[in-house]
């Protein structure tokens, strides 16, 4: 109990540390929190990361699989460009029509659309897979028995939920400062330059 309560804490802190980089999901929030106020926010960051859940438990229980079957991870790696590209030129094309309309989704519909941001992330499985990789070579840290592999997904979920629910109260709590310096901003053509910035980066670590 106390291996798998030490496994949870160091994955909650990285998955928190790993999440402070600006990325869709943060930037959505922001964005949601200045447009709708605070529970639509958070409801953003709850759908963003539940992906976090998915892809730990795949580094956990599927990454053995994919290691040896390394065709299917390659094609999943390829797939992924044309999507993150198709995903910023929508970002585009939507920023000029939705810019001066009121967003009034529903609660579910806010879910989504973290849910949707992250689960198209190319980094998040490399990214667990790695980590569990690293923690492999710690005995304290090694994850082999059921009780440590739930305290590793858990983990991951609870740092990235930490570190986006802050970002959603501190958002809400500056919000009128914030609406004055980003009101005149597109997030949604900021959003759309990420999604193409991180398909460019998915072809330059896939050719080179």
């Amino acid at each position: 109990m106390e291996k798998a309560l030490l496994i949870l804490l160091a994955t909650a802190g990285i998955s928190f540390v790993g999440s402070l980089q600006l990325g869709p999901v943060n930037l959505t929030v922001i964005h949601t929190v200045l447009k709708r106020r605070l529970k639509a926010g958070l409801l953003v960051a709850l759908g963003g990361c539940v992906p976090e859940l998915i892809y730990a438990a795949a580094a956990v229980w599927a990454g053995m699989w994919l290691e040896k079957h390394p065709d299917v991870w390659r094609l999943l790696e390829w797939a992924s460009i044309p999507i993150l590209i198709a995903i910023g030129i929508t970002l585009f094309r939507s920023s000029a029509r939705t810019m001066n309309k009121a967003e009034s989704p529903t609660g579910r519909s806010d879910v989504l659309k973290g849910f949707s941001l992250a689960i198209l992330n190319p980094q998040l499985f490399p990214y667990w897979l790695f980590i569990l990789v690293q923690f492999q070579g710690y005995e304290q840290l090694k994850v082999h028995l059921p009780s440590e592999q739930i305290a590793f997904v858990m983990g991951a979920v609870l740092g990235a939920l930490a570190l986006l629910f802050g970002v959603a109260y501190l958002t809400s709590r500056y919000r009128e400062k914030l609406l004055g310096k980003l009101g005149k901003i597109s997030l949604n053509q900021l959003l759309g330059w990420i999604f193409l910035g991180m398909a460019g980066l998915q072809l330059f670590k896939l050719i080179s």
